[in-house]
């Protein structure tokens, strides 16, 4: 209720009808009173909530991701709806299924007397009030936006009409690369020590931050608090084009990189708040800024305005939502170190033979840039709230080429289709004979990750129920990391660092989350670029129940032994640690170049090695800090074992280490 209570203080408003007139060369979506700007999915939902979720009732924003396309929020039946509004290459819009118009607003016109398309007609716009601006970014209206852009327009002596009209886009972009320079979060090149002094002596508060340019001059840094603790992130710039949080995603500007982590946590410890501003940042910019920088999905709470010449923030909103916080795992019972080990009452257990599926059998062609990556990512987040939902159809999931096989059936490249002017690649994981057993597999698998959305787990996009049964997942091009390392073998450290920093951000998500996945290993890392990797086949992963510390498996199986941890085939006990011991071999796989781990010795003599303290040597040219990290993980007492946050630290600062001098 608190979202709401949040919502009424500043939106409640009674519709408006009047709307004003349309600024010369600003496109009149702008203005329309019903038009929120780039508000989030949740924050639309709460504004429909307490102005009564009349049917009928909507309201206009600025879709988070792509930019340039919309989505319209309206009621129906006590609970909101949302339809996509594409943008065409030609500038035109639409909604899936539909015919294309100048404009949002031409769009919503017409579908106020064609009810095609929708599940009842925008009659009832939800307005702004009349001091509320439309936001364009966390802390810039779009008037401001505006201003910039008339600004800079009429220093280059360009024509205000073409610049707001048809180059907007474009112009858009050339003011954006430096609006930063003019946000109270920005402090200009400052040294690190200076950071943490400015940050502290505002107060810790969680999401609270400062972003700085680097001594270099050239690169940038985000600081930022949590648990009243400092978190320091290198920001890179990518070929002088793009900005990304380590192995974030890609933004075109330092202020969408800023707004985006607002909205969502996406690798960060927790969303960004409110800014340590600046010490020359005016009364009067930091009152506006905080204004249109209200989150609704925040908890209600005091923001206190520096007055002109203070540096120190007044207690302001508490930490955002986000994952529920885990108590602390009490200390799970010892492994024996020299338990007898008797293989007539394993064997069914342990998969001597077991060998990694053959993958990828269908060339997936030359790899992705990063920029085609990142419009996937996008794509993929965008279709999977509006997909996810409900069962595909059957014609709309294309089967091509196979990508590889398994127990219950194989995965084969596909297209969904989601309009008839939209499609987009994705993996599927289709059932064999319609076992039943498979089926039971497989919808256990989508249960799972159906909850899963996180930037390096290979999301789920629907089931198909045809002739078959079919999982629809995204599709990474590039395919198994296993494969990647076999063929690359002069990986730089760097890069081989940057795929365990990202597996870690991933597992490190599904530990938050109590999955359990039972078969991390390079061969189930799927690689959606060169740079971009993502955690896939659930197959095995299992939630951990509430009132447990660890999954227990029920029967044996085809596991993966040389990937299991000790506990794991000696009681069949899996737990987030157990992953822990299956990360450090995958790191060694990956310091290895894919190479087969323990050079195919049997069970027995694979724990027999084990319990005699003996482990997977240190890889050719590993570095000695790396091995040691491997060497955590394999810690014969879980306890004992970092977990996947601390390890990513760790990795962290090996990553920037060697990327700087691009070892």
């Amino acid at each position: 209720m608190e979202i709401f209570k949040k919502a009424s203080q500043i939106f409640k408003s009674k519709p408006i009808i009047d709307v004003p007139d349309e600024e010369p060369g600003i496109p009149r979506v702008y203005n329309e009173l019903y038009f929120y700007g780039r508000i989030t999915r949740l924050e639309a939902e709460a504004i429909l909530a307490i102005n009564g979720m009349e049917d009928g009732l909507y309201l206009l924003r600025e879709s988070i991701t792509p930019m340039g396309n919309f989505s319209l929020t309206m009621a129906y039946e006590g609970r909101p709806v949302h339809y996509s509004i594409e943008k065409k290459i030609d500038g035109q819009f639409m909604i899936a299924e539909g015919v294309t118009f100048r404009d949002p607003v031409a769009l919503i016109q017409h579908y106020q007397q064609h009810k095609t398309g929708f599940v009842t007609v925008p009659r009832i716009p939800c307005c702004r009030t009349r001091d509320q601006e439309a936001i364009a970014f966390r802390g810039l209206s779009y008037h401001d936006l505006h201003e910039n852009m008339k600004n800079c327009a009429h220093n280059m002596k360009a024509n205000l009409t073409q610049v707001l009209g048809p180059k907007r886009d474009s112009m858009l972009m050339h003011v954006l690369r430096t609006m930063h320079e003019k946000m109270p979060w920005f402090h200009g090149e400052i040294s690190r020590d200076e950071c943490i002094k400015r940050l502290e002596d505002s107060g810790h508060l969680d999401g609270k931050f400062i972003i700085r340019t680097r001594t270099d001059g050239q690169t940038f840094a985000l600081t930022m608090s949590s648990d009243n603790a400092m978190r320091h992130y290198f920001i890179l710039v990518n070929d002088g084009e793009t900005y990304s949080i380590e192995n974030g995603q890609r933004f075109k500007a330092l202020i969408i990189l800023v707004d985006h982590y607002h909205n969502k946590r996406d690798g960060l410890p927790c969303k960004l708040t409110i800014p340590c501003p600046a010490p020359d940042t005016k009364h009067q910019a930091w009152e506006n800024y905080v204004k249109l920088s209200k989150n609704l999905t925040e908890k209600p709470g005091r923001r206190g305005l520096p007055h002109e010449d203070e540096r120190n923030l007044p207690p302001t909103l508490g930490t955002p939502p986000g994952r529920p916080a885990r108590t602390p795992d009490r200390p799970p019972p010892p492994i024996p170190i020299h338990v007898p080990f008797a293989m007539e009452n394993h064997s069914d257990s342990l998969d001597e033979d077991f060998e990694e599926p053959e993958l990828s059998p269908t060339p997936l062609g030359p790899p992705i840039s990063e920029e085609d990556a990142d419009r996937l990512e996008s794509i993929y987040i965008d279709i999977r709230e509006d997909v996810l939902a409900k069962d595909l159809r059957p014609d709309q999931v294309i089967l091509e080429g196979k990508l590889g096989s398994g127990q219950f059936g194989e995965v084969r490249k596909g297209i969904c289709l989601l309009s008839r002017s939209k499609s987009v690649p994705v993996a599927v994981k289709t059932l064999k004979n319609n076992d039943p057993a498979g089926e039971k597999e497989i919808l256990s698998e989508a249960s799972l990750m159906k909850r899963l959305n996180h930037q390096h787990i290979v999301r789920m996009i629907g089931v198909c129920k045809g002739e078959s049964l079919m999982l629809v997942m995204e599709l990474a091009e590039l395919g198994p990391l296993k494969k990647y390392l076999e063929k690359n073998l002069t990986m730089k450290k760097w890069h081989q660092v940057e795929m365990m920093v990202q597996i870690c951000d991933g597992m490190s998500y599904l530990e938050s989350m109590d999955v359990v996945h039972r078969d991390l290993a390079a061969r189930n890392v799927l690689l959606v670029s060169e740079h971009f990797a993502k955690i896939s086949d659930f197959g095995m992963s299992r939630m951990v129940d509430n009132n447990s510390e660890y999954y227990r498996a029920h029967g044996p199986g085809r596991w993966p032994l040389m990937w299991y941890a000790p506990e794991c085939l000696y009681f069949h006990k899996f737990d987030s640690k157990s992953d822990v011991w299956s990360f450090g071999v995958t790191m060694w796989e990956i310091m290895s170049n894919g190479t087969r781990p323990y050079e195919r010795k049997k069970p027995q003599q694979i724990l027999q090695f084990i319990e005699q303290g003996n482990r997977l040597s240190k890889p050719r040219d590993c570095d000695d800090r790396i091995y040691d990290i491997m060497l955590s993980c394999w810690e014969l007492k879980k306890e004992n074992r970092p977990n996947f946050k601390n390890l990513k630290d760790k990795l962290d600062h090996l990553y920037n280490e060697f990327y700087r001098s691009k070892r």
